[in-house]
Formats: structure tokens, C-alpha cells, sequence
């Protein structure tokens, strides 16, 4: 039956284990879910931390120095007059960047309506005289996304300008500008944005080629998403890019130098001209600094990619966050599972950090959650069902087990086959010589201090080496080895124990002779066998883990024995064959204890201050032979010899007496040597 119920207990929590790892694996899978369907909610959290990372992380870095923003600014309007302007405004910005031999110009507007001959004309032909000059269009789409039209300028315009390219920005539903479309597709062909254009000129390529993850431009590959956009890798904050005054630059008050080789965005900065655009770093962006962006990204090779190798590396840090989120709680249970774990993501998203500044956004918020899930699913079933055990065997054993000991058997509470089981193990009993008589003759304040004194010095001793205190009896001790845990060392352990116990009441009685207190001494019994190990008493008011056996018994006639004896303490043979290589024994007598039949043969360990040396052990040992023999006067000669050496010795004054008696009064012929005990 103990096996069989063994064995269902171990299956109950192998099958408990099996389900939380289930559980687990559960949190990890469901998350894998949610990212594969990009649920919403958990991607408005993961795109603001998009945001975070430029803006609070990684902050602003160098932009390309080829590129530089012409303002249309209130400064500008402020000497031009209301906007939009005349045309031949333009014409002369034109002829101004002509003669500083700037690079490209491209505006980030466009002209749909004549305005006249004049100006329209003029403007043309300063296009034409300057040579890579950029016009937008804007394209319009249906609910399906399907472009139904197309703002663009005049033919007239549109046919003197080097190019045109979209200006069209897809914000995202929190209305942010993280990514911009580099191609858009209409009437079967693929038309290029502003930035993409800005970019081709700076490089020098007329041409670029598309292919399943991206289009590549002269020797840069421009990694493409959704709708055929990137992701904005923006530079800064606006103002990142240097900023020159539409006005400062037409009336020549900028050197040439600071425009030679530039691309030059004409657009608006003015906030009432409403072009402004929230990005990462700021709610009111101007819009061509967006697309002065997208060129920089081409022109530098500096992109932000997701997708392809970042989605493996997402669904791999997901199964491995709650793996190891999940392990930790195996290890450290919850309470330590949930610091430890709050570290791993710290240092994951310190890497996430790392990788989005060296150009890829990997995952922060899908980890997250699978090491959270995880760790909260499983970690909580772990603790709430599995570790239960663990938690009862705490709370019984921890005022009388030793903190090792404890932290052995909440990891296999089955180790201590709480319902009752036979075990090996070694007892003590310890009692304070004449504590009746110095309760009488002292105040109860001073009685319970020093009694509190005396078991605290006592408990930390047997707590040390590994002992299990079952109880306090008035002034005695009852510990054991050996229970709830198996412990192969036990008796080594206990007579280990004794010595500390020994040399710790050495030290109180010199404390407290030097304090002017009177001392008191101990004696004991150790003993060693097979006993019963379990709970004992009524289920729900008040059980008591303990052991019970003629070992036990035992244990305590000989701290009681020791009493007759006038020796300190008094070890059973089991435990005196198993310690026999750390400790030396004094054979002190056979008897048969009160209610036994069977003699036991007692020993003397020769542990404290007052001990026997090598020679009187031998001339003790030998007088006992003569003793057991027989031979009643060479036995009482030998130990009438001893006695002069060892004068307060009580053993040997006892068989002194014994040899006497015996000479005049001699035993039975199949007399056997044992001495019986009257007392317990």
C-alpha cells in the first residue's frame, strides 16, 4: 500500500508538472498567435515603442550633409506676402541656386493651375536652365486603396522639370509618420516618391530595379514593406537638417559655399501653411523634412527593417523569453522567478535597443508578454498546486528543521512520507541536572531567562548540524536524525552534535561563573535503530510530525541512566559501532532498562572536559573482563586501583562496590554479566 501510494503521489506530480510545462507552452503558443495575426492592440503598443526608441533611446544622430532644407517660412511670407507666391519667385530662387551650383532643387509642391504666361514661362525656363529640378504630385485613393486620381502640376511645369515624384504619407492609425511609401503603383507603373528621388540624383542613378524584398539603387538596396514603403528612420528631431530661409536665399544673404553640391527641399515650415506632420520626435514635423528623411536613409544606407530575418528572430525570442521565464520559475520559484525574470527582460530589451540603433526593429512587446504569460501561467500553477506541498512541509518543519534542511524538502516534499514511515535515525534526549532544585531556590524570571538562555544556545548547536528538534519537555531536549529526510551520516551527525553540545555548555558555565550566576550541567542519552516517523495527532487542531519506537525509549532510560551512573552521557551500542572513528567510548555497563528483556550494552563517550585518557580506558576495560569472568577479587583489586587514579569516578566506584558484594554474596553460576534497572 506505502508503495502504491508512493507511486500515485509521484505520478500526481509528474502529471502536475506535465500540465503546467503544458500551460506554459500554452502562453508561448497563444502569443505566437497574436503575433502572426498582428492583433491590434498589442501593435499600437509595439509601434509607440518605435517611437521610444528614437526619441528616448537612441535620441538624434548626424544627417547626411548633402541635404538642406529651403523654408517657406513666416519670415519668407513676411517679405513675399501671403502664400502661395508668384511663380517667378521661384524663378529667381532658381537662377540663385544655379549660380551657387547646387545639386538638385526639388519642390514640395505642386502647380496645378495656370497662373500666367509670364510667370509660368519663366519659371519653366529657370527649371530647364537649372537642370535637376523635382516637382510633386499627390495621388488619391479609394477606401480599397486603389489610386482614383492624381494632383500633379501643369504640363507645362511638369515637362520643364528633370522629374516628379509623390509626396503622399500614409500616417498610422494614431495618426504618427513612421513609415513612407518609396513607390506607388498606378495605371500599371510604379512611380517614385520625392525621397526616392532626391536619392537617385545624389547618387547619380537614372534607373533602379525592384525584386521580391526591396528595389536596389545603384549599389543600395532599399528594403520594402507594406504598400511598398520603409520604415522612416529619422535622423532627429525637426531642425535636424539645416534650415535656410526661402527669403535669405533669393535676396543672396547665404554664401554660395553652404549651397554648393547641396540637395535642396523647397517646402513649407510656416505652421499656417498646414503642412505640418507628427513623427516620432514630434507632433508638428514639417512634411518635407519627412521626405528629406527618406533621402537621407537611401543616400546613407541607413534603414529600419522588419520583416524577413527580424520576423525569425521574433518568433524565436518569443518561445525562448517564455522558456526561460517558465525555467526560472522552476528553479526559483515564484517569488524569485518574478525579479529574475524582470532582469532578463531588461537586459532583452537593452539588446532590442542595441539592435534598433544598428538598423533593426526587433520585437519588444510579443517577448514581453510570452516571458509575462508564461511566467504567471505556469510559474502560478507551479505554486499554487505543485509547490503546495512544499509549502505545507515549510510551515510544519521549519520551527524545528534546520533552513537546509527545509530547503531540501520543499524540492522533494516525498522525501518525508508525512504519513508515517519507518526510518533509520539516531535520538537524543538531553536534561539539565537538578533543574527542580534550582527552580526552587531562584525567581521564575531568572529560571525562564536562563532556561531560554540555555535551550537557544542548545537549538543553534543541533540547527548546525543538521538535527531535527521534535520538542521541548520543561528543560529537556528531544532532537533527532535521520527524520523527515534520510540521512545516511545520522549518528554520525548526532555525535558530532554531542561534542558542539558538550563544548558550547564548557563555554555558558564559564560565562556564567565569571557573571557571578550560578551553572548547571546536562546529561544526555543518544541511541540509534529503526523507528516509526510521521504525524501524529488530530487532523486540523493540532498534528505534530515525530518518532516512535523502542529506539526512542530507549534513547530516553539512557539519559536517565546516566543519572545512576554520574556520568554526563550515555550512547547505545548501534550508535557507539557507527561513531566508533570520531569518538572513544568507555564501556560502561549491560543492563536490562525497565520493561525490556533483551540487555543493551551502554557506552560513555568521552567527550567534554572530563575525560578518561587512552591508559585509564584500558585498565577500566580490562578490570570490566575480570568483572564479567568472574573473577570478583582480582577485579575488585583492578578496580580499586583505577579508583586512586579517578577518585570521583562513579562507574568505578559502582563495580568496587558490585566486586564486594559479590566476593561474599557470588551470582547464580548461568548468571550472564547484566545488570537490571530498577528506574526509569
Amino acid at each position: 500500500m506505502k508503495l502504491l501510494s508512493s507511486m500515485l503521489k509521484r505520478l500526481t506530480r509528474v502529471n502536475g508538472i506535465f500540465l503546467s510545462v503544458l500551460l506554459a507552452t500554452v502562453s508561448i503558443v497563444t502569443v505566437l498567435f497574436l503575433y502572426f495575426s498582428q492583433n491590434a492592440f498589442l501593435e499600437a503598443f509595439e509601434a509607440k515603442t518605435y517611437d521610444l526608441r528614437f526619441r528616448d533611446v537612441r535620441g538624434s544622430i548626424p544627417v547626411d550633409p548633402s541635404i538642406a532644407i529651403i523654408a517657406i517660412d513666416e519670415k519668407s511670407i513676411a517679405e513675399l506676402g501671403r502664400y502661395p507666391w508668384a511663380r517667378g519667385q521661384y524663378a529667381r530662387l532658381l537662377d540663385k541656386l544655379k549660380a551657387a551650383q547646387a545639386k538638385a532643387v526639388l519642390f514640395d509642391a505642386y502647380f496645378p493651375e495656370r497662373e500666367d504666361m509670364v510667370n509660368d514661362q519663366a519659371f519653366a525656363a529657370a527649371m530647364k536652365r537649372f537642370g535637376n529640378v523635382v516637382l510633386a504630385n499627390t495621388y488619391e485613393f479609394d477606401k480599397n486603396d486603389q489610386v482614383v486620381g492624381v494632383i500633379q502640376s501643369i504640363p507645362e511645369l511638369a515637362g520643364a522639370a528633370a522629374g516628379v515624384g509623390h509626396i503622399n504619407l500614409f500616417p498610422e492609425e494614431d495618426g504618427v509618420n513612421r513609415r513612407a511609401p518609396v513607390l506607388i503603383e498606378s495605371g500599371g507603373q510604379r512611380h517614385p516618391s520625392f525621397g526616392l528621388m532626391a536619392a537617385m540624383i545624389a547618387l547619380g542613378e537614372k534607373e533602379y530595379a525592384q525584386d521580391d524584398f526591396g528595389i536596389t539603387v545603384g549599389e543600395r538596396h532599399i528594403p520594402l514593406g507594406e504598400r511598398s514603403s520603409i520604415w522612416v528612420n529619422y535622423m532627429g528631431p525637426p531642425g535636424s537638417y539645416p534650415r535656410y530661409s526661402f527669403i535669405d536665399v533669393v535676396n543672396g544673404r547665404i554664401p554660395d559655399e553652404q549651397l554648393k553640391g547641396k540637395i535642396l527641399f523647397v517646402g513649407a515650415t510656416a505652421q499656417g501653411i498646414y503642412d505640418l506632420r507628427v513623427t516620432p520626435f514630434h507632433k508638428n514635423a514639417p512634411g518635407v523634412e519627412i521626405h528629406a528623411s527618406v533621402a537621407d536613409n537611401i543616400i546613407s544606407n541607413r534603414f529600419i527593417q522588419q520583416g524577413g530575418m527580424t520576423a525569425l528572430a521574433d518568433m524565436a525570442f518569443i518561445v525562448l523569453m517564455g522558456a526561460i521565464a517558465y525555467f526560472l520559475t522552476m528553479r526559483l520559484k515564484l517569488y524569485g522567478a518574478i525579479p529574475a525574470t524582470t532582469l532578463l527582460l531588461a537586459g532583452y530589451i537593452g539588446y532590442a535597443n542595441y539592435m534598433f540603433e544598428s538598423g533593426y526593429w526587433i520585437n519588444i512587446i510579443y517577448p514581453t508578454l510570452s516571458a509575462i504569460l508564461a511566467l504567471l501561467v505556469g510559474g502560478s500553477f507551479r505554486y499554487l498546486v505543485l509547490e503546495k506541498s512544499a509549502r505545507e512541509m515549510r510551515s510544519m518543519f521549519s520551527s524545528y528543521l534546520s533552513p537546509k534542511l527545509v530547503a531540501r524538502l520543499e524540492k522533494d516534499p516525498e522525501a518525508a512520507r508525512i504519513g508515517g514511515d519507518n526510518k533509520n535515525v539516531t535520538v537524543l534526549f538531553t536534561d539539565i541536572k537538578g533543574f527542580t532544585t534550582f527552580s526552587e531556590s531562584h525567581p521564575p524570571q531568572v529560571v525562564v531567562a536562563r532556561l531560554n538562555e540555555y535551550l537557544g544556545e542548545m537549538v543553534q548547536v543541533i540547527e548546525q548540524h543538521d538535527g531535527a528538534i521534535d520538542k521541548f519537555i520543561g528543560d529537556a531536549i528531544m532532537a533527532y536524525w535521520g527524520a523527515p529526510l534520510s540521512q545516511p551520516d545520522h549518528a554520525r551527525l548526532a555525535m558530532e552534535c554531542l561534542k558542539a553540545m558538550a563544548d558550547k555548555m564548557d563555554e555558558l558555565h564559564a560565562r556564567w561563573t565569571l557573571a557571578g550566576l550560578e551553572p548547571f550541567a546536562i546529561r544526555g542519552g543518544l541511541n540509534s535503530g529503526e523507528v516509526v516517523a510521521g504525524n501524529v495527532g488530530l487532523s486540523g487542531k493540532k498534528m505534530e510530525y515525530t518518532v516512535i519506537g523502542d529506539t526512542v525509549n530507549l534513547a530516553s532510560r539512557l539519559e536517565g541512566t546516566a543519572k545512576y551512573y554520574g556520568i554526563t552521557y550515555l550512547v547505545g551500542e548501534a550508535t557507539c559501532e557507527l561513531t566508533r572513528d570520531i569518538c572513544r567510548y568507555r564501556e560502561v555497563d549491560k543492563i536490562r532498562v525497565v520493561g525490556k528483556q533483551l540487555p543493551v550494552t551502554i557506552y560513555e563517550p568521552q567527550v567534554g572536559g572530563a575525560c578518561l585518557n587512552n591508559d585509564q580506558l584500558g585498565d577500566f576495560h580490562r578490570a570490566l573482563l575480570l568483572y564479567r569472568a568472574g573473577h570478583w577479587a582480582e577485579a575488585q583489586i583492578a578496580f580499586s586501583t583505577l579508583q586512586q587514579q579517578i577518585p570521583n569516578d562513579r562507574p568505578t566506584a559502582l563495580y568496587v562496590e558490585r566486586c564486594m558484594y559479590f566476593v561474599e554474596n557470588p551470582p547464580p553460576s548461568d548468571w550472564d554479566g547484566v545488570f537490571n534497572r530498577q528506574e526509569k
